[in-house]
């Protein structure tokens, strides 16, 4: 069981790789977080709800192919667990967590810098990040073979 769900884990976070470049390819950049509604001062930074912030993530990912299930890592029991307290899915939680680059087709693929980093550590070996070449390496060991 344990090897299914990181199996699916990883299927999962290349799936958000591919949906991440599609994005940047269509749009030219990194999904950009727009100011919090209540804070006109960009220079501030955004005030997000959790359940605000993964929506904002689904949303800009969903024409690529992720669906909100594919921000779930099946290990995650917790988030799990909310989410069927909630069947109408009024709050939305995530496992992945994405880094915010700035704008520019080219700056989430300048530093070799994760795209998305797992909440925790559901298998062990630390947390999974996903790279910007489509790797998943855990976060002990994060730059293996590089």
């Amino acid at each position: 069981m344990k090897r299914a769900e990181k199996a699916k884990c990883l299927s999962h976070m290349r799936t958000l790789h591919t949906c991440f470049v599609g994005h940047v390819t269509d749009k030219g950049e990194w999904p950009q977080l727009p100011p919090d509604e209540g804070n006109d001062d960009e220079s501030v930074n955004n005030v997000w709800s959790e359940s605000g912030f993964y929506q904002f993530w689904v949303t800009a990912l969903e024409p690529y192919g992720a669906a909100r299930d594919t921000w779930l890592c099946p290990s995650d029991k917790l988030f799990l667990e909310l989410r069927e307290s909630d069947p109408e899915e009024k709050e939305f939680f995530g496992t992945y967590v994405p880094t915010p680059f700035e704008s520019g087709a080219a700056t989430p693929f300048r530093w070799n810098q994760p795209w998305l980093i797992e909440r925790g550590d559901f298998h062990g070996n630390g947390a999974h990040m996903l790279m910007p070449d489509g790797s998943v390496q855990d976060s002990q060991n994060p730059f293996y073979g590089r």
